[in-house]
Order: C-alpha cells, then structure tokens, then sequence
C-alpha cells in the first residue's frame, strides 16, 4: 500500500509539473495610444452561441451572465433553426446586449442569418436557395465553419454569394488537433482556461485564403465564431455531450472576441443600440482580437486620400491618386503589423503604428502577429476587416434570355403524394393549378406533387422554363425523373410568390436527389414534378401552386455570342 500510495503520488507530481512546464502563457500585456471616443465605441462580443433553446448547455440569462464576467458588451445567439421562428427582440441582461440569428442547415454547409425576420416558409436544401432567401427577407448571411473536418458542417459551394464568412471557428480548430495535444489542453483548462482553448488555434490559411479571394471582387465580412455550446461532443457524426460544462461559455469568450465599431455610443436602449450593432456586422465595420494572446484589443485602422477618410468595410474610389493606409492598434511588445492586398503582403511594421501608401484596386486588411502566439502557423492576434480600394460597384449583368425550343402546352398532370397527405390538380387550357396539403403532426416525409410525362426534348435543349404562381410566398421543388435510369431524379428549387415569375433553371442547376447518384441529360428526362416537401414546408403546410408555359429552351453561358 505505501508503494502504491508512493508511485500514485509521483504521478499526480509527474502530471503537476508537466502541466506547469506546458501551461500556455497568460495574455501580454498591449499599450498604445488610442483616441477614448474611439475605444467607447469599440464594443467586444460574441457571435454563434447556442443556448439550451437548441443544443447549448445553458440558458440565455446564465450565458448573458458569463459573457458580462467575460467583459463583452454583446452575444449574437444563432439557434439551429429554419427560419420560421421569430426573433426574439434585442434585449439587455446583465448589461450585456442579447440578439437573436439562426443557424440554418443547408445540403451544402451551415449557413448564419441575423436581421432576419420569421419567413413565410421553411428555409433549407441548396445553400444557394437558402443563401437566396435570406437576403429575400432581408437578413444577413455568414457561412459557418466554411472548412470544418466534418463534412456535413463544411462550406461546399463557393459560387454562392454570402454575406460573411467565418475565418475562425472554434468547433473547426479542435478537430485536427490530435489525442495527446487534447488532453494536455484538457489539463491546462483546468488552470488557464481561456489560453488553453486559444492554444488550440492555427491560422487558418486556407479559409483566409477563401475571404481574400472573394473580397478581391466584391464586400464580404469575416467574422470569428465562436460556436459555443457549453460542452465538446466526440469527432463523428451525432456524437452526444462528451464532456459537459467544458469549456464554458466563459472559457470560450476569454479566448477571443469580435470587436464591433459602432458610429455613435451606447443608448442603453435595446432596439436602438442592436441596429446599430447589426449595421456595424453588416458593414463590415469590426475586427477580431485573440485576447487569450494580448489584451486589452483595440484598433484604429483607416484610408486617407485628401479630405475622404474611410474606415473598415467601407470603400474608397481607384483612380484619384494614392491612398494612405493607417492602422494603430494597441501595441504588446514585439508585434508585427501586416498590411495584406487581397491576401499578399505589401506592407509590414513592427512594434509601432503602420502607414503605407497604395494605388492598385483590392481589398485591404491587417493582421497583428505576437511572438509566442500558438499555432502552426500561429493564429493572428488581431484580424481586420477589409477598406476596398475600387471602382463603382460594377452593375450585375443581366442574365441570358432563354431560347424557347418547344413548349409543352398539353401536358396531362397528375398527383403524386404520400398517404396521408391530400392534394388535387385543376386544369385548364394552358395552365394548371396544384392544391396541397401536408398531412400535419410528426415529419414522416410528407410530400405532394404535381407530375406529368415528358417526349420530344429537343437534343439541344439545357434549360426547362416555365411559369409559376403561388397563393403566398413559397419555395417549391422542381425535379426530373428518369425512367430509364431506374426512377434517378434531378432537383432543383424555385421561389415562387403571388406574382407569375417565368423561371429558367438550366441543367447545371439541378443536383442529383441522392447524391451518389450519376446526373443524366435533359433528353432521359420521362417526368416532370412540381413538388411541395418537408425541404421548405413544415407538417400541415397548405397552398397552391399554378404552372403554365413549360417550355425544353437553350440557355447560352453569360457573356457568349449569338444562340
């Protein structure tokens, strides 16, 4: 017994000190001079928490509670949901202001709405519907997680024009991380938790990489999520809580934060003060700081090109002569600042304020390095966002009209639907009507549908066209089924409202309904179906959708000549 009490303690002494030896460092300490009105309205916050409303371990109020130890001014909650739920109102608990977003799943990613108002119909399938819808009803859309290790969660469709993206995921960091540098971060937690959470951060190159080549064409905001859920569940897939309460909500707002810039200084007024925090996400006017690796975080980053003077997010026009680019932040010792021209460097100060000059068209952000930051390469301490040095926003092109090769003006529809829903078609000389009604309660994939045989696509045809008119706003499910191939399927989605909208969807817009089914031509198309669905309808859901004009067309690439 005394041998075993002797070697029990050597090990707990044994685990101490390498602890101690591995701890990761408590924050530097940043200075420098900053303008007061400027720090006043520098707000620090968190962005993506889940409370128990969803699958997080706490209430708002207690999460309110850890955020307000935490020193933040702000928590931006994104329940999983699917956007028929209102917000709750912007409120302040604790003095910490509380805003309502969603954290949606699309078949190509998760996808963070704020501003975003109940919408008529239920949002999911293709990222780019979903992505669509969002900015339809009016909120904001981040990808989350854009480069996660588990696949369900990563971004897969960068031709998708998002609002934001995140280039810094907690959930995403840990993931490549391997068992014995988990459980050395376990250990650390117990003693540093902020820091030893940090230390599990990298530059995540390849996601900035994304940003930097998006925001070289067009505003795209990067923010830092935390993805905070109050526990860690396992690597796979419906992992359950492994280890509750780790890391809390503190732990993981100690680790870092956003600071959003807003115009003017708190109200204390909820409704006043959350527009003017959700215009400053919108306008990119904010900036990540890792306080786990220096604090306290501030940063005046700005372009000068004679009187006009412009700040993150926001753009200065090419072709006036140079522009001067400040940035000063608070300053620990041995920091770097780089200036980044769509994700090259083109400037660098070290240990003071940098001023650089440019004429070239870009987006241009900083980054502020610390030795000892960790990572591989070490995570940056501060991230801005983006000034853009550009043209005039260039004027979408308008989209290729549709050559209409041959339009099916008696096809003969019929209803398709499980058993316990009901739906009815009425037709008439040109056009039909389909009437639905999903069977209400427990989602057992309800589904009704209005089919109708396909003959004679043209060989040249790569579009289907037709016109849709709904009761309400609707999103519907547009599919092509191939008998010969077995019943495979084609989807592909539509917005649909109460005026007729003539809608194009050309064959590379479909996507296979199972996914490791093979894709087939227009030409092996048997059916057409206008299909009602769980994808965008809740149990219960009603309606009426009325068809006409469905036409096999040709729709030749933007930009091309002739037909």
């Amino acid at each position: 017994m005394r041998r075993l009490l002797i070697l029990t303690a050597a090990i707990l002494a044994a685990v101490v000190v390498f602890v101690l030896v591995t701890l990761p460092p408590a924050p530097a300490v940043s200075r420098g001079t900053i303008d007061p009105a400027l720090a006043q309205r520098t707000w620090p916050g968190a962005f993506h928490v889940h409370s128990s409303r969803s699958d997080g371990a706490d209430s708002k109020g207690s999460i309110a509670a850890a955020a307000a130890r935490a020193g933040l001014r702000f928590v931006v909650f994104t329940e999983h949901g699917d956007g028929t739920r209102a917000p709750d109102p912007p409120t302040y608990i604790d003095g910490v202001l509380c805003l309502d977003g969603v954290e949606i799943s699309t078949n190509g990613g998760h996808y963070v709405a704020v501003d975003l108002a109940a919408t008529p119909y239920r949002l999911g399938g293709e990222a780019a519907a979903v992505a669509e819808d969002v900015r339809r009803f009016g909120g904001f859309g981040i990808a989350a997680h854009p480069d996660s290790l588990k696949a369900a969660l990563a971004w897969s469709d960068w031709s998708v024009p998002v609002d934001g993206l995140e280039w810094l995921n907690v959930d995403s960091e840990w993931r490549d991380e391997s068992r014995f540098r988990l459980a050395r971060t376990f250990l650390a937690y117990f003693v540093r938790p902020g820091p030893a959470l940090a230390s599990l951060f990298d530059r995540p190159s390849t996601t900035i990489g994304r940003w930097d080549a998006l925001t070289a064409h067009r505003r795209v905001v990067g923010l830092a999520g935390h993805d905070a859920h109050g526990w860690i569940a396992g690597r796979q897939e419906g992992s359950t809580p492994s280890v509750k309460g780790v890391p809390s909500y503190e732990a993981a707002f100690r680790s870092f934060a956003l600071r959003a810039i807003l115009p003017s200084a708190a109200t204390g007024e909820a409704v006043t003060d959350a527009r003017r925090l959700i215009d400053a996400i919108r306008g990119g006017s904010l900036f990540t700081a890792i306080d786990a690796v220096a604090f306290p975080a501030l940063l005046d980053f700005h372009a000068q090109r004679g009187p006009t003077t412009v700040v993150m997010g926001q753009s200065i026009p090419a072709g006036g002569g140079a522009v001067t680019f400040s940035a000063q932040p608070s300053l620990p010792e041995g920091a770097e600042i780089l200036l980044f021209r769509n994700g090259v460097e083109v400037a660098r100060a070290a240990n003071r304020a940098l001023t650089a000059t440019a004429a070239e068209n870009g987006a241009y952000r900083i980054e502020v390095h610390v030795p000892g930051a960790p990572g591989s390469p070490p995570v940056p301490w501060i991230v801005s966002n983006p000034i853009y040095l550009s043209a005039a926003e260039p004027l979408e092109q308008p989209a290729p009209e549709p050559v209409r090769l041959v339009t099916l003006d008696a096809l003969d529809w019929r209803i398709e639907k499980d058993a316990a829903s009901s739906g009815s078609v009425t037709k008439r000389t040109a056009e039909a009507t389909l009437e639905y009604r999903l069977k209400a309660g427990e989602e057992t994939s309800q589904y009704v549908a209005m089919a109708a045989d396909l003959t004679g696509v043209p060989p040249d045809a790569n579009a289907v066209l037709l016109r849709l008119r709904s009761s309400n706003p609707d999103r519907v499910m547009v599919q092509l089924r191939s008998a010969s191939r077995g019943g495979a399927r084609l989807i592909a989605s539509a917005f649909v409202s109460p005026d007729v909208r003539e809608i194009a969807i050309g064959l590379p817009m479909f996507r296979s309904a199972e996914r490791d089914q093979a894709r087939f031509d227009l030409r092996e198309s048997s059916s057409l179906l206008i299909v009602a669905d769980l994808t965008n309808h809740l149990p219960g859901a009603a309606g009426d959708i009325e068809v006409s004009g469905v036409s096999f067309a040709r729709v030749r690439p933007a930009g091309s000549a002739g037909h």
